[in-house]
C-alpha cells in the first residue's frame, strides 16, 4: 500500500471511525495523525520482510492481504488515536475504555480485508462477517480484549495477527460454501 492508498484508507476508514467513537463516546477524542500510522505501519511492513526473508526478493515490497491487514492493525494500535479524558475507574469505565484502541485498529482492518477481497473480484454474493462466538459478547469484543491483553504485555504479534486474518478469511469462506450448498 503506497502513501496515497494509505492516506485513501485512512481518510474513509480510520479517521471515519475514530471520529464516529469520539461522538458517540464524548470521554474520547480522536488524534488526527495519519503521518504516525504510516510511519508504524511501514515499520511493521519492514520487520515482516525481514522476518519472512523477503528483502532481497525482487517483489520485496509485497505481502499478501492479510499481512498487510496486521501490519495496519498494530500501526493502530501502537499510535493511539483515540484518547480519555477519563481519571478515574468507577465502574470500570476505564478499564472498557482503554481498549477502544484496540477495537478501532481492527474494525479499521477488517474493512481494508473486505476492500482487498473486492479489489481483487472475489466477493460474489458472498458475505463477509466476523464470526458467532459463546464467549464474551462477541467476536469483535474477544479480539479486541486479546489484542488489548497483547499489547499490555507488549507481544502484540504481527505474524499472529496475520494467521487471524487468514483464519476469518478461511471461516468466511466455509460459512459462504454452506450457504450455496443450502441452496
Amino acid at each position: 500500500m503506497n502513501k496515497s492508498e494509505f492516506l485513501e484508507f485512512y481518510n474513509q476508514v480510520v479517521k471515519t471511525l475514530g471520529t464516529r467513537f469520539s461522538s458517540e463516546y464524548p470521554n474520547f477524542t480522536f488524534c488526527d495523525n495519519s503521518s504516525s500510522v504510516y510511519e508504524e505501519y511501514l515499520n511493521q511492513k519492514t520487520m515482516l520482510r525481514v522476518l519472512y526473508g523477503k528483502e532481497n526478493e525482487p517483489n520485496k515490497s509485497l505481502l499478501d492481504r492479510h499481512k498487510v491487514c496486521a501490519c495496519m492493525t498494530v500501526a493502530i494500535i501502537k499510535v493511539r488515536l483515540l484518547s480519555s479524558s477519563l481519571d478515574s475507574d468507577n465502574g470500570f469505565e476505564l478499564s472498557n475504555a482503554a481498549r477502544i484502541n484496540e477495537q478501532l485498529a481492527f474494525m479499521s482492518a477488517w474493512e481494508l480485508f473486505k476492500g482487498f477481497v473486492i479489489l481483487h473480484g472475489e466477493k460474489q454474493n458472498k458475505k463477509y462477517k466476523l464470526p458467532n462466538t459463546f464467549h464474551n459478547v462477541s467476536f469483535l469484543d474477544t479480539i479486541t480484549r486479546s489484542l488489548f491483553f497483547a499489547n499490555q504485555l507488549n507481544s502484540l504479534s504481527t505474524p499472529l495477527i496475520a494467521n487471524i486474518f487468514f483464519l476469518l478469511e478461511k471461516h468466511c469462506e466455509l460459512q459462504n460454501e454452506a450457504k450455496y450448498q443450502e441452496k
